[in-house]
């Protein structure tokens, strides 16, 4: 049955391990016996960034985006970035930079449903855009939290550091000594 409490398993396998099984979690995990209706917000003007899960070893936020919403390009302020696509398609835009700093693209991919990308800055800058006819879901696991990163503004060519806000904080509550496999 599908609930939202059932991401108290992949909090606590997240918990458990380090960072270097991540990918192997994400990818393994259930996603299907979640719903994560509850953590959803939409606006018709942006994507959202929705916390449902922060503390000092990662953050867990749930992204939702309306058809042809993208992010900036931007940097992960020396953290890894996962990106797991729930719902519709996603469409990934990897950049990096020339001797001289000029911002150059470098690639793309698509993501489907249940299919995990990785990111950090020793790859280089990326973005994210819904590419699906209809509304996209990705959730995204970030080691450490981000609180702030580098954006590059097309208007000026130029990097500019960015604190990065939530648009809702609907947190679970997550004790790993109450919680037991």
């Amino acid at each position: 049955m599908k609930s939202p409490e059932n991401i108290q398993e992949l909090l606590q396998l997240l918990s458990e391990s380090s960072n270097t099984h991540y990918h192997s979690i994400l990818n393994n995990f259930d996603f299907n016996a979640i719903d994560f209706k509850a953590f959803e917000s939409w606006s018709s003007e942006k994507y959202t960034r929705n916390c449902m899960y922060k503390d000092a070893q990662f953050e867990l936020i749930l992204l939702c985006w309306n058809e042809g919403q993208e992010t900036s390009i931007h940097d992960h302020n020396g953290e890894d970035c996962w990106v797991y696509v729930l719902e519709g398609e996603m469409e990934e835009v990897f950049y990096s930079t020339d001797n001289f700093n000029n911002l150059r693209e470098e690639g793309s991919q698509s993501l489907a449903p249940h299919q995990l990308s990785f990111m950090n800055d020793g790859i280089g800058f990326h973005k994210l855009r819904n590419h699906f006819k209809g509304k996209s879901v990705s959730l995204h696991l970030y080691a450490k939290p981000i609180d702030q990163c580098r954006f590059y503004c097309e208007t000026s060519e130029q990097f500019i550091e960015r604190k990065l806000n939530y648009d809702t904080f609907k947190e679970m509550v997550f004790s790993a000594e109450s919680n037991s496999i």
